[in-house]
């Protein structure tokens, strides 16, 4: 496993720690309430028509996380993750709401989509405020990805918003605000984030994996393997001719540190072969 990396831009406004989802490996990162872990499964990076990106920031306003991936002409899409970081780096510290975080990273596409660089953007954007015992407010906005899943013990609830919205760039950048959906989030709790192909992998017989019945077993335990249980078992399920690329991405709400007990470190990522 990898442990995200922290960001080198010395204009950056508040902490951060890069958590693009790498193939076959689970990354780590973590905010003061909230724990992050992503992977990639199927695509090998050479074969992926996206470029993915996140990134999670400690804030004045508590914990703020992006994730997502841009479609398009590969000799553009890097540029285009460098202006959808640029642009959540420069609102996370202070924007009021996820809605105008959203609405600041739409528009920082704004000018290339007029020039016809139509690149499409997915994202899901991520705020976190907890509260010492580690019960949280968890809010979401979503853009053209499937229906995030609360795992709660064995139950599994999906959180939808009021109105979906498309990806960045379906319509002109900064034509609409997305809506917000809030939840409480207890401790240990998690949020399943996900692209669409986990639940469209088939097996041979055509059925596709049961990602609601089966995430309870999968994401239960220890939060730094969860994701590799999930994976294995989705890559176990999908027939070999399966060629998405996919990423998960969970969420756990924990116990802030106090400020007589300092976080512990993440543990070291995976050694250099």
């Amino acid at each position: 496993m990898n442990a995200g990396t922290g960001s080198t831009d010395p204009s950056a406004a508040s902490p951060a720690l890069d958590i693009e989802p790498e193939p076959q490996v689970t990354t780590l990162a973590e905010a003061p309430g909230l724990r992050v872990a992503t992977r990639r499964i199927f695509g090998p990076p050479a074969a992926s028509p996206r470029a993915w990106f996140g990134q999670i920031r400690d804030t004045p306003l508590g914990a703020r996380a992006i994730f997502g991936d841009v479609a398009g002409d590969p000799r553009c899409a890097p540029d285009r993750v460098t202006d959808v970081l640029t642009a959540f780096a420069a609102a996370a510290p202070s924007a009021p709401t996820l809605s105008e975080i959203a609405l600041q990273v739409a528009l920082s596409l704004r000018e290339d989509h007029r020039r016809g660089h139509r690149a499409l953007v997915r994202l899901l954007l991520v705020a976190h405020v907890g509260d010492p015992t580690g019960i949280g407010s968890l809010t979401l906005i979503n853009r053209g990805y499937p229906t995030p899943l609360l795992v709660v013990g064995r139950r599994v609830l999906g959180l939808e918003p009021a109105f979906t919205t498309p990806p960045i760039g379906a319509l002109a950048p900064g034509s609409l605000r997305p809506s917000e959906l809030a939840v409480t989030i207890g401790l240990g709790e998690r949020v399943l984030l996900y692209t669409d192909d986990p639940a469209e992998a088939s097996d041979t017989g055509g059925d596709r994996y049961p990602l609601v019945e089966r995430a309870p077993d999968r994401l239960h335990g220890d939060f730094a393997d969860a994701l590799d249980r999930l994976a294995v078992d989705i890559e176990a399920h999908s027939d070999a001719s399966f060629t998405g690329d996919a990423a998960l991405f969970l969420l756990e709400s924990e116990q802030p540190p106090q400020p007589d007990q300092p976080r512990q470190p993440e543990p070291p990522g995976r050694p250099e072969a």
